[in-house]
């Protein structure tokens, strides 16, 4: 069973409550890790955020406290895996199920699962965890931090010190970046940002939205193809560009039939 730990600021307590009513209810032990302010970082993580970042506060201090939950794993302080929680997610009641079904069904070497976003691309199936979820491998991973296992290895790639530009679901669905060996559940057990409310915008003078589209046109193509290739294969990677442009051009009620069929062709 992974050692679950739950990012909350000290002051949203309400949001630490509902989380834990959770919890509590499916019997999971959990630890609390105390959040960080992007406007009051202590020195070792204040050097991973250049002056002059275009992050706000709040992305800033939601960085940090996930490096900081991975600099624990990292050092041996936590145990490894580790499920990551975020303090607005949603928690199904097979979560223990789920995480011993990743934890048979896994490769002796992996670094992160995500677990709370629906993917919008196609994905190879991996293994089946139930009897109506599986392990998959995304073409392109998805956003949000809400929930997520890690390794040890994991921890220490994303641990890599170098300036962080970018909101940190962005850099982790930048994968080819730190060599992160990144797996998916789909669908997503977990949900995510199930509370009205968010601490990390209330920070964010900015908001969220307009530093998201500045990021849109960063891309690596070649670095990330030659991930995807030893990921997937030449001709399976391929196949997931075309099928990915198909469902861009799928009208959307129709788009989840159609990448459930092209999942399935990825097999």
């Amino acid at each position: 069973m992974a050692h679950i730990v739950v990012i909350n600021l000290d002051r949203d307590t309400e949001r630490m409550a509902h989380m834990r009513e959770q919890l509590v209810r499916f019997g999971l032990s959990h630890e609390r890790f105390s959040a960080l302010r992007g406007d009051f970082l202590p020195t070792d993580m204040a050097r991973y955020f250049p002056f002059g970042t275009r992050l706000s506060p709040g992305e800033i201090g939601c960085y940090a406290s996930h490096l900081s939950v991975m600099r624990s794993i990292a050092r041996g302080e936590m145990a490894s895996p580790a499920l990551v929680l975020e303090d607005d997610v949603g928690l199904p009641a097979d979560l223990s199920d789920v995480l011993d079904a990743l934890a048979h069904a896994l490769p002796a070497q992996w670094d992160i699962v995500r677990l709370s976003y629906q993917t919008k691309s196609v994905s190879r199936p991996v293994a089946w965890l139930s009897e109506n979820r599986r392990l998959v491998r995304y073409s392109k991973v998805p956003t949000t931090t809400g929930a997520y296992l890690i390794s040890i290895s994991g921890a220490r790639k994303f641990l890599d010190e170098r300036p962080r530009h970018r909101p940190i679901d962005h850099d982790l669905r930048r994968i080819w970046e730190w060599d992160l060996d990144t797996y998916g559940v789909d669908p997503p057990p977990v949900t995510h940002d199930v509370l009205e409310t968010s601490s990390i915008d209330d920070l964010s003078p900015r908001g969220r939205a307009c530093l998201r589209r500045a990021y849109r046109t960063e891309n690596a193509p070649l670095a990330r193809l030659r991930h995807g290739v030893r990921a997937f294969g030449m001709q399976r990677w391929i196949a997931c560009s075309i099928l990915n442009a198909a469902a861009k051009l799928t009208p959307k009620p129709m788009r989840g039939a159609f990448l459930q069929w092209a999942n399935g062709r990825l097999a």
